[in-house]
């Protein structure tokens, strides 16, 4: 299996979930080698240009079709199998606002950003492409220990305030309800799709309609001291993910308690 992209959270997450059994990790740079692909079945790629998150459409910036044509170059090669497999990792903005509803896979998308509306474009593109030996993760929002230099996500923006200044700010009410999974969960549910490669469409969330302020209140729980100040009270982005498809077909990914425990153990590890 070919995991693509270092220096990605995720795919960080992934492989020590994993193993590094069977796992090649590879930069986005060593895409441009044939000999990466050698003997690669099955590719997971996490390797994502700023660019194309708030950008217009540009198939420069698109990883995942960039990834695709040196696929085909190794197939052609004889490099890789022609029936290998390729996971997309996407993202619940395909889908556009949850208007009260839980997103399922059905959904006919809206996407109502430029994240939302490349990631639908590349995923059509890789459909033409790969067919049924094409499986597609639409994530919710994933969290993990992101005290990371340079880390800009929603965590990591939060427990930078929380280390620096003792103090959680939120932008948006803390009664936003919204699908938040665990790194963890994330990476044990991405070891069961490409073990079994199903191929299609799924969702990847708790499924859990979580009120934001519950994400901050475990942290701080787990840290031991600190306050959380809202700076904005409006209610924006809320959304839970329908999971059944993923349920019904690999089992339970994550539950209330399981948010609360890595809550727990992020704001003991900022403390520690």
């Amino acid at each position: 299996m070919l995991v693509i992209g270092r220096a990605s959270f995720l795919a960080r997450s992934f492989v020590d979930a994993h193993g590094a059994g069977g796992i090649r990790h590879a930069a986005w740079a060593d895409v441009a080698r044939p000999e990466t692909f050698d003997g690669i079945g099955c590719v997971v790629n996490f390797a994502l240009d700023p660019r194309y998150m708030r950008e217009s459409y540009d198939p420069a910036l698109d990883c995942d079709r960039t990834l695709a044509e040196a696929i085909g170059q190794a197939q052609r090669a004889g490099r890789m199998p022609a029936d290998a497999h390729v996971v997309m990792i996407s993202t619940r903005k395909v889908y556009g606002p949850a208007d009260g509803q839980p997103l399922v896979e059905t959904r006919v998308p809206a996407p109502q950003d430029a994240y939302g509306r490349n990631k639908l474009v590349t995923e059509q593109l890789l459909q033409d492409r790969f067919g049924p030996k094409l499986t597609i993760l639409r994530l919710s929002n994933v969290f993990g220990f992101e005290d990371l230099p340079g880390r800009r996500t929603f965590l990591g923006l939060l427990l930078r305030s929380l280390r620096e200044e003792g103090v959680i700010r939120y932008d948006v009410s803390p009664f936003t309800v919204k699908d938040f999974l665990p790194a963890e969960a994330f990476a044990a549910a991405l070891v069961k799709v490409v073990r079994a490669r199903p191929g299609g469409l799924f969702n990847v969330g708790s499924g859990v309609p979580l009120e934001a302020g519950w994400l901050a209140m475990w942290i701080l729980e787990g840290y031991g001291r600190g306050s959380l100040s809202i700076t904005d009270p409006s209610i924006r982005d809320a959304f839970t993910m329908d999971v059944d498809k993923f349920v019904a077909r690999f089992g339970p990914v994550a539950g209330r308690d399981d948010i609360r425990t890595a809550c727990l153990a992020i704001g003991r590890r900022l403390g520690g």
